[in-house]
């Protein structure tokens, strides 16, 4: 089994959200949106124990209502429904488990908690004979429902079941009388053995997650590598043998000792208390049977030293390390699911380290021969796959009054769609990899983004933005995301809104081309081949963000566009002069020409004197959602 759909409802940051999962689920988006609150959510649908969870991790104070994690699972297995028995019978492919903490603070654990309403009175029926008058009648009356037809009362429960577990978004609270107690994953349930969620949090210490217990990362994967039977048994023997030398020892030591002073105490006591007698003996000795437990240390050379005493990076590492092998350990044959759920994996890698744990997480899930399930909240682009990129989850949280969070994913088929007609498919998957991993790689984490073509204008405009306060932009949540010209804008604006990213963008109409290329000593072929294609891109472009169509676009500023007549050092000679005059000054202090320099020009722009003009204004304005 696989987890297919998670709902969570009244938890911290989250009112009311559902997820759906894939092999790998990659949580992006800014902090504080939700994504380590879902991972942890999960744990305490699986993992946690009464008392877990107070009225603190309720949804802005709303203690009056349930928090509930429910959890639908698909791919179910013959093993699986042999185990879950009435609750996923013969014939169903998913299977749905609510956790629910009550306002009075009590946990409940349902299977059963949600049904289709026009069951109800039908599992209510007081009898066999008049469940099944009822279920005909609906049949009959319902044959929309395409119910099968039953003859017994278990048959009609086994079909409504599976009626209601291919059809989740049709089901409501069930009546109290209807629910049952579903015992599950930290109890010896019918979950036991069926699927094991590990979560790894950024605070997680490698020197805990190295004890040999029960919930420990080495004691899960010591249970699932080593057989400590055969041990424990001769350690049974042992100390079986141990009780025996010892009764030997007692007696060889004390009996003749012993004996000697019952008879004089007793000969006191009967003439005090006739026909009463004492006996003493040695006490028995508590021999417990140990079980086997394993201790991890490092051994550094011949040193063997605490897990505590190592660096962040290298206890992480051991997590890793650790984590895979437990993964590992999970064959099909065995049935058993491993979801590992992991906060932050990049945290203390170094690149290349992050990029070979990437790697291996997702060769455990995508590979057949295990039962591995991964999921995890992350900052770093190292874990965005661009051919994987209907797994990226990317949450967005709202501000008060509303700060409910939303969650937005897309896939390439949905992106070539909004592109249709603009870009071609093939251009997309052929220029997907480049753009989520490359150009696009901080984007994708950012607030807002505006989108240009070159590192001129990202510099120019991040310099405008200094110009009140060193990093403003940054700090706004803005990322200026030069894209490699105006080719890649349809393609990397569809990305982004897809997943719900605000998204602004810049591109030159290039209408002075034709002088520069003249200047230059173009011959009058090559002119007319730039003509064409300068004119194919701006019809495009125009075409994609529905304006008029045209050869060479006037300068404009859109709600999701603004576009330069020409180029922006065209429009910043003209319409300020100061800026010229700072990069000139900063040249001549250089002693070298800054042309197309992006640290100099943003040192420029920051530096400049006069007024910033309009149009430059107005783009941050747009870009930053301040109209």
């Amino acid at each position: 089994m696989r987890i297919k759909t998670v709902e969570i409802q009244n938890f911290r940051t989250l009112e009311s959200v559902s997820i759906e999962f894939d092999s790998i689920t990659t949580f992006i988006g800014p902090n504080g949106a939700g994504k380590s609150t879902v991972l942890r959510a999960l744990d305490w649908f699986f993992n946690g124990k009464p008392g877990d969870l107070t009225e603190k991790d309720c949804s802005f104070g709303n203690i009056d209502s349930p928090i509930s994690v429910s959890v639908t699972f698909d791919s179910l297995s013959e093993r699986d429904r042999e185990k879950l028995e009435k609750y996923a019978p013969e014939g169903t492919s998913a299977f749905t488990a609510w956790k629910t903490r009550l306002s009075d603070g009590s946990e409940v654990m349902s299977a059963n908690a949600r049904s289709f309403e026009e069951f109800n009175e039908i599992r209510l029926a007081s009898s066999v004979s008049e469940k099944k008058d009822l279920y005909a009648k609906l049949r009959e009356n319902r044959p929309d429902l395409n119910l099968v037809a039953a003859r017994t009362g278990k048959k009609i429960e086994e079909e409504m079941i599976k009626w209601e577990a291919s059809n989740p978004d049709q089901l409501s609270q069930s009546p109290s009388q209807l629910q049952t107690n579903f015992f599950g994953f930290n109890s010896k349930g019918k979950m036991s053995g069926l699927f094991d969620f590990v979560l790894v949090t950024a605070d997680l210490r490698a020197s805990e997650e190295s004890i040999d217990g029960k919930t420990s990362i080495i004691g899960r994967i010591l249970e699932r590598s080593v057989d400590r039977t055969a041990a424990d048994n001769e350690i049974a023997k042992i100390v079986e043998e141990s009780r025996n030398q010892q009764q030997q020892v007692y007696s060889a030591k004390f009996e003749e000792q012993l004996v000697d002073l019952e008879q004089k105490i007793n000969g006191a006591v009967d003439s005090f208390s006739p026909g009463r007698k004492i006996s003493v003996a040695p006490k028995e000795l508590e021999l417990q049977v140990p079980r086997t437990t394993f201790d991890v240390s490092i051994l550094d050379g011949d040193t063997a030293t605490a897990v505590e005493r190592q660096g962040h990076g290298f206890q992480r590492t051991l997590l890793i390390a650790a984590l895979q092998v437990l993964a590992e350990s999970s064959e099909v044959s065995e049935g058993g699911v491993i979801c590992l759920a992991i906060e932050e994996p990049e945290l203390y890698q170094h690149p290349i380290q992050a990029r070979a744990f990437a790697k291996v997480l997702r060769s455990l899930a995508e590979n057949d021969s295990r039962n591995v399930q991964v999921t995890y909240a992350t900052h770093s682009p190292i874990f965005i796959e661009p051919r994987s990129f209907h797994q990226i989850r990317r949450l967005v949280r709202g501000n008060h009054p509303d700060p409910s969070v939303e969650i937005h994913s897309a896939t390439v088929v949905e992106v070539k769609g909004i592109l249709s007609g603009v870009v071609k498919p093939a251009t997309v998957d052929r220029q997907l990899d480049s753009l989520t991993t490359g150009t696009l790689s901080s984007a994708i984490f950012a607030n807002r983004v505006l989108l240009v073509e070159g590192t001129t204008e990202s510099a120019v405009l991040y310099g405008i933005g200094d110009k009140k306060a060193s990093g403003f932009l940054e700090a706004a949540g803005l990322d200026i995301a030069p894209i490699g010209g105006k080719g890649n804008v349809p393609l990397a604006h569809a990305l982004l809104t897809s997943l719900g990213i605000p998204t602004y963008c810049v591109f030159d109409g290039d209408r002075g081309f034709e002088l520069r290329a003249k200047q230059k000593g173009k011959e009058a072929e090559k002119i007319e081949e730039e003509r064409t294609g300068h004119i194919s891109l701006n019809r495009r472009l125009l075409k994609y963000f529905k304006l008029q169509e045209v050869d060479f676009p006037e300068e404009q500023i859109q709600d999701n566009v603004a576009i330069f007549e020409d180029h922006l050092e065209e429009f910043l000679g003209k319409e300020w002069p100061e800026w010229v005059k700072s990069c000139q000054d900063l040249e001549s202090d250089a002693g070298f020409s800054l042309s197309k320099n992006q640290d100099a020009y943003r040192k420029a722009t920051s530096s400049s004197e006069g007024t910033i003009p309009t149009f430059l204004a107005q783009i941050l304005e747009q870009a930053l959602g301040e109209n």
